[in-house]
């Protein structure tokens, strides 16, 4: 019998060969969390992820905040206890005690928010875990999944969202690094391993020592090539009385580096595994398909239905892929895809980038920070050229045309942002654009109207009473509460409180049906204060 809580049609597959399963009865099901708001939100700055996560606290009040390393579950911790909030911060540097009393802190209720990196969350046994938050992107769907499943045990409504920044992937890369080290790499920790050991073939060294002696740059890949070098059966490793740190003993010193019979194709095809699993991630944060949907084609659930309890199937801009509608619309994309290649350098091989998409908006946005003047952007031509847009459109517009293939982000110790050909065809008027679009009203050419809203703290007591509101005239016209305007939309009205039809209408969320049927409403309870 084998079973497995989340497992990819890949994995299933692998674990039969593994067992040596013939003909084996295969069932799949459970995988869907109908309680689970399931949302994904584009982020630029730290700060941004630390609003929203102040807002997620203060409404949801008991969960989880994962973040990808050590230092970060620190940070985000010693903020949250700033702000006065009850948390425990727990990760993998703790001390066995450490860690078991961090945990029993939270499972006894004594702490409401949870701080961790990974190593937290199995065998957690609390039922009102009302949110979880990924602060950082995780490296799989598997983990993103089984993380967020630790929020709703109770089966009551819960609230999981990851905040999304293109950026965060290289930590992810860089673990992907350290868990698959080259065959180099295994060559060169054995090598190092041989000179250092003493006469009985033993070599007490912490990783970093190993990681130094045989200059590898992640440390992390010393750790995965040891355990390759242990299933290999050419060194062990035993305790060190005493200390906290591991000897490692030469089980077959006669065998040089070069000998070594290490299964390269394995370590290639292991390494492509993991990449692959991460990119699922980023297309997942990308995609415009309803979330649970996607997941669970992910892991092989087939005719998967939409879940109408996701940031998508709640959102006002969800929808197909369309060519432009007007001249206008074209010429947005244009200009924006204009604004990429004077902010990158083609070559005999294509486009390079040479700016994150961040500094991009912010040119396009007609920014004066000193970091814009000192690189000059402010001199070029497309400098301000969509400033009455907004940040969150042009966003929402570079977020379309990444997943129409039009801007691509490059790979490296920087994402970098550039065109792709297909991007160069449309910028250059040879071909069409075909996106997803953001909803937008069109800009007022009007000073007034070109203003950004003032954004105000989040007020739990005037969201409350605006999801009150929502829930009567959902009950009025007979729709599910969502149809009206979705929870996020809410919140935005409680940060930028419009107080006119015509600034209710620059929210994103509100589409122009939604307008005329509801928005006076909302307006009029924002102005009851």
């Amino acid at each position: 019998l084998a079973l497995t809580a989340t497992a990819t049609p890949t994995v299933r597959d692998d674990i039969m060969k593994v067992l040596a399963l013939r003909n084996p009865f295969e069932t799949v099901s459970g995988f869907s969390r109908p309680n689970l708001f399931l949302a994904i939100t584009t982020v630029d700055k730290h700060r941004q992820k630390y609003a929203r996560l102040a807002d997620i606290v203060s409404q949801w009040k008991t969960g989880i905040v994962y973040c990808a390393t050590r230092k970060r579950v620190e940070e985000v911790a010693e903020t949250l206890h700033g702000q006065g909030v009850k948390c425990i911060a727990y990760h993998g540097g703790m001390s066995e005690a450490e860690r078991e009393a961090t945990q029993n802190t939270f499972i006894s209720r004594k702490a409401d928010v949870a701080v961790a990196t990974n190593a937290f969350g199995m065998g957690i046994d609390r039922s009102d875990v009302r949110f979880v938050v990924h602060f950082e992107i995780p490296g799989s769907i598997e983990a993103y999944y089984q993380e967020a499943g630790r929020a709703g045990r109770d089966g009551e409504s819960a609230y999981c969202e990851l905040f999304f920044n293109y950026a965060d992937t290289r930590t992810q890369e860089f673990f992907i690094e350290g868990a698959n080290p080259s065959y180099q790499t295994i060559c060169e920790v054995y090598r190092f391993l041989l000179n250092e050991s003493d006469d009985d073939f033993e070599v007490n060294c912490t990783l970093d020592q190993i990681a130094d002696g045989a200059d590898v740059k992640n440390g992390m890949a010393v750790g995965s090539a040891l355990s390759v070098l242990v299933r290999g059966a050419y060194i062990e490793r035993f305790d060190i009385t005493g200390k906290r740190m591991k000897g490692t003993r030469i089980k077959q010193p006669d065998i040089l580096a070069m000998d070594l019979k290490i299964d390269r194709s394995a370590l290639e095809e292991k390494d492509r595994r993991d990449r692959e699993k991460l990119d699922a991630v980023v297309q997942l944060c990308y995609g415009r398909q309803c979330r649970q949907q996607a997941i669970l084609e992910y892991f092989g659930e087939e005719n998967a239905k939409v879940c109408g309890n996701c940031d998508i199937c709640n959102s006002a801009d969800a929808g197909d892929a369309r060519e432009p509608r007007s001249d206008e619309e074209l010429l947005v994309v244009r200009k924006a895809l204009s604004g990429v290649a004077r902010m990158s350098r083609q070559s005999s091989s294509g486009w390079e980038g040479i700016f994150g998409k961040g500094k991009i908006i912010q040119m396009l946005m007609g920014s004066q920070s000193q970091e814009i003047k000192r690189v000059r952007l402010n001199e070029l031509s497309t400098h301000g050229l969509l400033k009455s847009y907004g940040t969150t459109y042009l966003n929402e517009l570079f977020r379309s045309m990444h997943e129409a293939e039009l801007v691509v982000t490059q790979k490296g110790e920087y994402p970098l942002l550039t065109l792709t050909l297909r991007g160069e065809e449309v910028m250059s008027g040879k071909a069409k654009p075909s996106i997803v679009w953001p909803e937008y009203h069109t800009p007022s050419r009007t000073k007034d109207e070109s203003i950004e809203m003032e954004e105000y703290d989040f007020d739990a007591a005037l969201y409350d009473r605006l999801k009150d509101l929502r829930e009567k005239l959902a009950k009025k016209g007979g729709v599910p509460s969502y149809h009206i305007f979705p929870n996020k939309t809410l919140e935005h009205f409680t940060r930028l409180r419009p107080k006119t039809h015509d600034a209710g209408c620059r929210i994103k969320g509100v589409g122009a049906m939604k307008a005329d049927r509801y928005l006076n409403y909302f307006i009029d309870e924002i102005n009851r204060e």
